[in-house]
């Protein structure tokens, strides 16, 4: 027992300390996409080409943060015109005044308290990114720190957290467990199939979750990284900014 204490003070507190203060994700992780040049238009097309999403739209050199899978295949197929970057705040609000959406959540999570309960709803996801939700209750990330509690029942929740595209088996259970929250209550759609049903919207499901439900904040990536849910969390609570760099659906 004195070993694992005496190895417990060397090592320190682990828990991230993040969204109270900056953390980052290791260098070579892939987050954020951007379009670093619109000068070459070879490059440009070059790269939406190569994109499996269909994220690029060329003629407006942006990339739609929601259909975003992350892959960096835009960056190795034309390095010219895109990169990656390491961020992993990649949470958008619905609204397109960000200032004037960030103090409606404000005010909204000011009536939760100092504590929020999460219900999570798989609409129909891979597993990927349920993995990852999980992973911020662990010691690592420890969201508990925060006030932010996972819950079992809709009537005790204050967030619903929707991942994966929706399918159509989904569709009313969904509905349910969002009428099912007592009010005031927060959409957050979790992951890209979620945000915008990604390279599923064409096939046998019913779509992205804001076509069924009110979502007000959209946490892309194939998977969100723990981090990025974090951050989306956070930003859902009014207590963070929500950056804009990239076009909306």
């Amino acid at each position: 027992m004195s070993n694992w204490i005496a190895r417990g003070l060397r090592r320190g507190i682990l828990t991230t300390s993040y969204p109270r203060r900056d953390d980052a994700m290791p260098p070579t992780y892939r987050g954020r996409a951007s379009v670093t040049s619109d000068d070459d238009a070879a490059s440009l097309e070059r790269g939406a080409a190569a994109c499996l999403s269909a994220a690029i739209r060329v003629d407006g050199t942006a990339i739609l943060a929601e259909r975003c899978f992350q892959c960096g295949e835009c960056a190795r197929a034309a390095p010219s015109a895109f990169a990656t970057t390491n961020d992993h705040e990649l949470a958008t609000v619905g609204d397109a005044d960000v200032d004037a959406a960030r103090e409606r959540l404000r005010k909204r999570a000011a009536a939760f308290g100092g504590s929020v309960h999460l219900r999570h709803v798989d609409c129909g996801s891979d597993a990927s990114t349920e993995q990852e939700l999980q992973a911020i209750f662990n010691p690592f990330y420890d969201v508990n720190r925060l006030g932010i509690f996972m819950t079992a029942t809709p009537r005790h929740a204050d967030i619903l957290v929707a991942s994966g595209v929706v399918t159509h088996a989904m569709i009313e259970p969904l509905r349910r467990a969002f009428e099912a929250m007592p009010e005031p209550k927060i959409v957050v759609a979790l992951g890209s199939a979620a945000c915008s049903g990604t390279i599923y919207e064409e096939g046998a499901v019913a779509g992205a979750v804001d076509r069924f439900l009110p979502v007000e904040v959209k946490i892309p990536g194939t998977p969100p990284a723990p981090l990025t849910i974090i951050h989306g969390l956070w930003v859902a609570l009014g207590r963070a900014t929500a950056r804009r760099g990239v076009r909306d659906l």
